[in-house]
């Protein structure tokens, strides 16, 4: 993924930013459908994937693909790529514009809208794109379009896009199909990594000269179009028969309906309302839904970190003693008990145990230890600390179990649900600490976290040494000699500050239902989280 020598898509899938083939943890359930429960290079994102079958006699021309996703949220997800609220751009956007290059679930990259892109240097990356593409006002995508679009991106000052963009200083068009990415530093594998995902989301520069809006009328180059919007309720795409592959979509329509997290969802799933779950889909879903005939995977994976992010500018966690003590005090086995029936793992670092990037020198570093903990709090001052924690949907039991294991080391943690997350980030307003399920692969747990330029980064901390091993990751590849040190100084050095609050490895899972789909398959976003294929999928028409 991160690259220094010169690599194209076609000739370096194998060498991206996921590597190695290791899985890692056993299969929670039966894949079924005599498809495998695989895991990505490296040991992530473990999915269920399936070969495609262009033979297929029981496509429905007609078929409606229901999928969920929270509508409501932060205002709901913008369709603007320049204006996304929560995380860069995922599946709801992209089945409207397409990507440059596509991530899938083994780790590999294959064209979308490039054909090829190549690393030239540490700061240079040049772009090939297909011939003869349109957006669905009939501009034409090409490398001025592309242009046009990472400008926009770039310049729209959006926290919730990478900060990497901001690195880009000059792009050249070559030609109606080439152009070049000029960086101000060296981040070029980085950069690279964010062509699948949603910064570098193109729309028509005609449309946007003219002043559309494109959270109200998407005007994009992708599979699907804008059929109808319900703010909170409903998206409801059809497909663009001008696609370029529009040949192989065979999926007429797509339905994004709001579901609240939690009990909703595995209601939903139950009554036989949607037909995949993967986005927000937890472990405990997972078991609740375990008799419905869905096909189920579920594995434990180093892109869910069930952890806490805190304000490490103010007190009480200024201190890093205060923040070492806390972390002394979480119970990750009980933890892990929890929420994932044991089948996590305790987080010491950023990757897994089996993983070629885990650093064992930092194995165990805050095992369970509420005497440490006091002795901690009692050089920094702070015996019989008390402080706010948010937690979310996901995570209250994970926030309960903590909240009982820092009583023992005398920490009272008063926990409430985070409605807004305006209320944490990027400021921590109403809490110092928050309790929640990460979801993200590669440099992007560190830099979008806590790396000055990102939302992540609660109260903007800037810790020069982190600072400069994230920039040298970023500049050469992932599976190098030299990644591995530095990985390993970054664990350790994360570790040793309490930089974030530690916690457990979590579960990745995916399910669909077999009986109404076929040849599903997955893309990775830009958490590492897998989403439905739209590429390869189809609605089974019914006897």
């Amino acid at each position: 993924m991160r690259r220094r020598a010169r690599s194209t898509v076609a000739a370096a899938l194998a060498a991206t930013l996921l590597f190695g083939a290791a899985a890692c943890g056993d299969d929670d359930s039966d894949a079924g459908g005599g498809q495998a429960a695989t895991t990505a290079p490296g040991g992530e994102s473990p999915v269920t994937t399936g070969a495609r079958n262009d033979a297929a006699t029981d496509v429905d021309p007609d078929g409606v693909l229901r999928l969920y996703w929270d509508l409501m949220s932060a205002g709901g997800p913008d369709l603007d790529p320049s204006k996304v609220r929560v995380s860069p751009a995922t599946m709801i956007q992209i089945m409207l514009y397409d990507s440059l290059l596509r991530l899938k679930a083994d780790g590999t990259y294959e064209p979308g809208l490039a054909e090829s892109a190549e690393v030239v240097d540490p700061q240079t990356i040049h772009i090939v794109l297909r011939e003869g593409v349109t957006f669905t006002d009939g501009t034409p995508l090409d490398a001025e379009a592309v242009k046009f679009s990472i400008e926009r991106n770039r310049d729209a000052e959006n926290v919730t896009l990478s900060a990497e963009l901001q690195e880009i200083s000059d792009i050249t068009v070559e030609s109606p199909t080439e152009l070049t990415l000029h960086l101000s530093s060296p981040i070029a594998g980085a950069v690279y990594d964010l062509l699948a995902w949603g910064d570098f989301l193109v729309v028509s520069p005609t449309a946007a000269r003219a002043g559309n809006d494109f959270s109200t009328n998407p005007v994009g180059a992708g599979p699907f179009m804008l059929d109808r919007l319900e703010p909170g309720r409903l998206y409801r795409y059809k497909k663009n028969p001008d696609y370029f592959e529009a040949d192989r979509v065979r999926v007429a329509a797509v339905e994004w309906h709001h579901i609240d997290p939690g009990q909703a969802r595995t209601n939903a799933i139950q009554a036989g309302e949607v037909d995949v779950a993967s986005q927000l889909f937890s472990y405990e879903q997972s078991k609740a839904i375990a008799n419905t005939g869905w096909e189920i995977s579920a594995q434990v994976t180093d892109n869910t970190m069930m952890w806490g992010q805190w304000c490490k500018s103010r007190p009480p966690f200024d201190d890093v003693r205060v923040r070492q003590a806390v972390s002394y005090a979480v119970d990750r086995d009980a933890v892990n008990a929890a929420i994932y029936d044991g089948k996590g793992e305790p987080q010491w670092g950023f990757f897994v145990k089996d993983h070629p990037l885990h650093n064992p020198a930092v194995d165990g570093m805050y095992d369970y230890d509420p005497e440490k903990a006091k002795q901690l709090l009692a050089e920094a001052g702070a015996e019989g600390l008390t402080f706010d924690a948010y937690y979310g949907a996901a995570s209250q039991r994970a926030a309960e179990v903590m909240q009982a294991s820092m009583a023992e080391a005398g920490i009272t943690m008063n926990i409430k649900m985070l409605t807004n997350s305006a209320d944490f980030f990027p400021d921590a307003k109403g809490a110092p600490l928050y309790i929640f399920p990460l979801e993200r692969t590669g440099i992007q747990k560190v830099a979008r976290t806590i790396v000055p330029g990102s939302v992540g980064n609660v109260c903007q901390w800037d810790d020069a040494r982190l600072n400069e091993l994230v920039d040298q990751i970023k500049a050469v590849r992932s599976d190098s000699a030299e990644a591995k040190e530095l990985w390993a100084d970054l664990q350790q050095h994360t570790l040793e500050t309490a930089a974030s609050l530690f916690g457990v490895f979590g579960v990745a899972v995916t399910g669909y239902d077999g009986e109404r789909l076929g040849d599903v398959d997955w893309l990775l976003n830009f958490q590492g989280r897998p989403e439905i294929d739209i590429y390869d999928v189809y609605v089974k028409q019914r006897s």
